[in-house]
């Protein structure tokens, strides 16, 4: 799922991604495999040269965690800001719950404070 994220991808949906995932870290509701679709292609329209590196991989019972470093070029709207064209890298964490041998759920954890310092669109606080 990384890899299809990295390399905007959305072929291997089907083969990876639950019909009924659940998308938790979304905030516009999306989910499903259309959902997990939708993300990609809104991260490959959003940020260019992507490079996602995991640090570590941890799987226990029915979760995978990673620990990602994500790096790329902004170069589409991103939360009303439009494109820069600065690269960042910043660290995230996912975690999935895997049913049926297939993403189920998904958490995640992110840097957005310092993307967004990292863009120049926000000043750095004390």
């Amino acid at each position: 799922m990384i890899a299809a994220f990295e390399a905007g991808d959305d072929s291997v949906v089907d083969e990876l991604v639950h019909p009924e995932h659940r998308e938790h870290a979304a905030t516009d509701g999306r989910s499903g495999q259309e959902g997990v679709r939708g993300s990609i292609a809104w991260v490959n329209d959003t940020f260019g040269d992507r490079t996602l590196v995991v640090e570590d991989l941890i799987a226990s019972g029915d979760r995978v965690v990673a620990r990602v470093r994500f790096g790329a070029t902004h170069v589409g709207e991103l939360n009303g800001i439009e494109p820069t064209g600065r690269r960042f890298e910043v660290d995230h964490v996912h975690i999935w719950r895997v049913a049926e041998g297939r993403l189920a759920e998904h958490w995640m954890l992110r840097d957005d404070l310092g993307t967004m310092r990292q863009l120049g669109v926000l000043e750095r606080v004390a």
